[in-house]
């Protein structure tokens, strides 16, 4: 069943959230002044008022974020630990959006006992015609109802929160299409300029995002987002035509448009500033780490590729030692290291077609074995000093949820998992889900870190009840994390619907706390 298929033209949503403030990202055309409503959840009559003006945002596609209070002059700082609503609406009353988020600890003592993570990637809900199927909007209305009855404080958006080129039909490097889409003149998106291109990302963004369930979760749950490949293209950066001189413009555009309506919620922009889009965030004495694994993946047609530059694990290897005291960390890298063998990935190099190239995209791959032991190794060094912490890899990308357990051969024995959701609503065929399920099923070893073995295998159910896992069809998934004075539990979940109660939330898969 097909559904509407709304534009967006004016929306809000809640990105990088602290003690004391918050930032607020919103699309209002026309720019000029603006006011903010904000207001106590337990006293909604109460409401304190900002006046602002965004100026000229054009060149944004009229998106705009700010800082709270930092960005309005007057503006007192946020209690910690408080739920608030908002409202932003134009100098005329027509309104923008509104929405709530709740501010974090500010300290240790602060922390609650039990808190809750979410975890979405791949929005694609569109069909072959390029209409909205049912499927994926109900499954976004089961995504609020899960991640509201579990109290979630913040939602890891791990990738593809948008895509260029999908549905296929849709696809804006397909040629038919683009004639629909495009410009006069231009018969393919590599031919557009950087201006053109940009404005064509920046409508395929107010197309896909434009679904009021969709914005609800935006505007609902702080989000934390990550750029992965079909924000740009399929397998972005893993192909050697991804890095010649005609690509690099429409790069530099998808990436704007990236910053635009993504990265802009968790960090300010600057002038000049071209990625990589990696950053910290953290909820409390809880601390997390966004890597970026697609803005300076540069591949080749021989054995050596890099996944990131030299940069950008040293930041990562800085934010791993300042918080060796943190109970437990996340880190996040959209494509998960822990899916497809080695020996597999080594097969699928002679092997023609997509399963090819989705093959360069892996960590396991043999072109990435420098940046993958490298990453790997800082985290098992890092959890040798401090195997009472623990630790969590986040990703999405694969189009199947699951969890998977790497057990290091060192002393201390300490353990890294890994905890994958995907995807939110991109729905594949039966046949597709099935063999994307079967990937993660190999229990394998990992021998090429510092010359020992690891151990990767997925975790069981719960002993109460019976699941299977990996999950195929559509997926969200929460990280509920106790703690107990120094212990630290986690306990890892995957919902989708429940076909005997539509837009009903149904358990999947359940780790029991580990």
């Amino acid at each position: 069943m097909r559904t509407e298929q709304p534009q967006m033209e004016r929306a809000v949503a809640v990105g990088r959230v602290s003690p004391r403030g918050v930032r607020l990202w919103m699309r209002s055309p026309g720019g000029g002044p603006h006011r903010l409503e904000l207001w106590l959840a337990a006293a909604p009559s109460e409401r304190v008022t900002y006046d602002f003006d965004v100026g000229d945002r054009s060149y944004s596609d009229h998106t705009h974020a700010f800082a709270f209070p930092d960005d309005l002059p007057g503006a007192r700082p946020l209690e910690p630990v408080t739920e608030y609503g908002f409202r932003l609406s134009r100098a005329d009353g027509v309104l923008v959006g509104e929405g709530r988020f709740e501010t974090l600890p500010s300290r240790r003592s602060q922390m609650p006992k039990r808190f809750c993570i979410g975890v979405a990637s791949c929005h694609q809900p569109f069909d072959q015609q390029g209409q909205m199927h049912e499927m994926g909007v109900r499954m976004l209305r089961v995504a609020r109802t899960a991640w509201e009855r579990c109290d979630v404080k913040q939602v890891l958006w791990v990738g593809d929160q948008l895509y260029a080129d999908f549905p296929e039909e849709q696809s804006l490097f397909d040629p038919e299409y683009f004639k629909t889409v495009g410009l006069p003149g231009r018969r393919s998106l590599l031919e557009c300029t950087h201006d053109e291109a940009l404005a064509v990302y920046h409508a395929r963004y107010r197309r896909n995002w434009g679904h009021p369930d969709w914005q609800a979760l935006q505007a609902r749950f702080p989000g934390y987002p990550i750029l992965d490949d079909h924000e740009v293209v399929d397998n972005y950066g893993s192909l050697p035509e991804h890095h010649e001189p005609k690509w690099r413009h429409l790069r530099d555009a998808a990436e704007a448009a990236y910053r635009h309506y993504q990265q802009s919620r968790v960090v300010p922009l600057t002038p000049g500033f071209e990625g990589p889009y990696d950053y910290s965030f953290e909820y409390g004495a809880a601390a997390g780490y966004v890597l970026d694994v697609r803005s300076e993946r540069r591949s080749t047609d021989g054995d050596h590729a890099r996944i990131f530059a030299p940069h950008q694990l040293e930041h990562f290897s800085t934010w791993l030692n300042a918080n060796a005291d943190a109970p437990v960390l996340f880190i996040v890298v959209s494509v998960p290291p822990f899916f497809m063998p080695a020996w597999l990935s080594r097969i699928a190099r002679y092997v023609p077609g997509s399963f090819r190239e989705d093959a360069h995209d892996r960590w396991m791959h043999p072109q990435y074995r420098a940046d993958r032991c490298r990453m790997l190794e800082l985290i098992k060094h890092h959890q040798q000093r401090h195997p009472r912490q623990k630790v969590v890899l986040v990703g999405g990308d694969v189009h199947v949820g699951y969890v998977a357990r790497c057990d290091w051969r060192t002393e201390p024995a300490t353990s890294l998992f890994q905890f994958v959701s995907s995807s939110i609503t991109h729905k594949m065929s039966s046949l597709d889900w099935h063999m994307a399920r079967h990937i993660p099923r190999t229990h394998f070893a990992l021998s090429d870190l510092d010359g020992k073995w690891a151990r990767i295998h997925l975790l069981g159910g719960s002993m109460s009840r019976v699941f299977e896992q990996p999950v195929g069809g559509l997926n969200v998934g929460t990280i509920e994390v106790e703690l107990d004075g120094d212990e630290v539990r986690l306990n890892f979940k995957l919902y989708g619907e429940d076909a005997h109660a539509p837009e009903e939330p149904k358990l999947l898969f359940e780790s029991g706390f580990q």
